[in-house]
């Protein structure tokens, strides 16, 4: 489990990233990470990491520092950047020096996961990958090293719609139940169908954390003809996309665009 413990983390002297930052990780879920442009949402995945290490506060994994950089913490986190950088070598060079550093790497699932990508493993040169390939490889590997932590920046940057689909179906069969993915994205569509929580950077900073099973619990959505009454109300071709109080206290789906643009724009505390 990661947790996050009063975690504040600026780059200049008055202009926090993430302010207070109070939250748990859990194993077997799967957490959106939502924000506007420039929110943080990449700094809190390398707080997460290790890569960077707050100004105030705590990121504990497995009830150590994560910016200790211990290796045994370091096996159990795999980060995933929005920008892929792969070296001129083969892949099966690049697998064979990487994957030594996870005890529980499994070569069958990279096999799984490159069949269904399409990745040739003879692959000569992994720099000559597009976008999309690299993405495709990087997504592989981390889904085949084992770690308890996969943080995951934009990964569906450059992928057309059906690799999304197959990247959802291979975390789906893949992932351990004493796993964790934090991915962020801005392609909301695509992960309402997998997330289990979402974790949305506020404008100032705050963080809003919340399973989408409460959220149903809680809130009930849906298209009307008026917004009275509404806690949160957006125009549509049919009148009004509108959160409202579940006092019938029936679930449904909600959004996960309608849950984000209720919290960013204050309607959700």
């Amino acid at each position: 489990m990661t947790e996050l413990k009063h975690m504040s983390y600026w780059y200049d002297p008055g202009m926090t990233v993430i302010r207070d930052a109070s939250m748990e990780a859990a194993e077997g879920r799967i957490y959106g990470l939502l924000g506007l442009n420039g929110s943080g949402k990449s700094t809190l995945l390398k707080l997460m990491a290790g890569l960077l290490f707050p100004k105030e506060g705590q990121v504990l994994h497995n009830g150590i520092n994560a910016g200790d950089r211990d290796p045994a913490t370091l096996r159990d986190i795999a980060f995933m950047p929005a920008e892929i950088s792969l070296p001129k070598e083969s892949l099966i060079r690049f697998v064979s020096l990487n994957s030594v550093f996870y005890p529980r790497f499994s070569r069958s699932i990279l096999d799984d996961c490159m069949k269904e990508f399409g990745i040739d493993p003879e692959t000569p040169d992994l720099g000559k990958l597009s976008l999309g390939y690299k993405h495709r490889f990087m997504l592989s590997c981390l889904l085949s090293l084992g770690t308890g932590l996969i943080l995951l920046d934009e990964p569906l940057n450059g992928m057309d719609p059906p690799s999304r689909t197959i990247f959802r179906k291979l975390l789906m069969r893949h992932l351990r139940d004493d796993q964790t993915v934090v991915m962020s994205t801005h392609i909301m569509n695509d992960v309402e169908k997998i997330v289990t929580d979402v974790i949305i950077v506020r404008n100032d900073g705050t963080l809003f954390c919340a399973s989408m099973s409460d959220m149903a619990e809680k809130y009930s959505y849906g298209i009307s003809a008026s917004a009275e009454g509404a806690l949160y109300a957006e125009n549509c071709p049919e009148g009004f996309r509108v959160l409202r109080e579940n006092t019938g206290r029936s679930e449904g789906d909600i959004p996960v665009e309608i849950l984000f643009n209720a919290v960013t724009k204050g309607a959700i505390k």
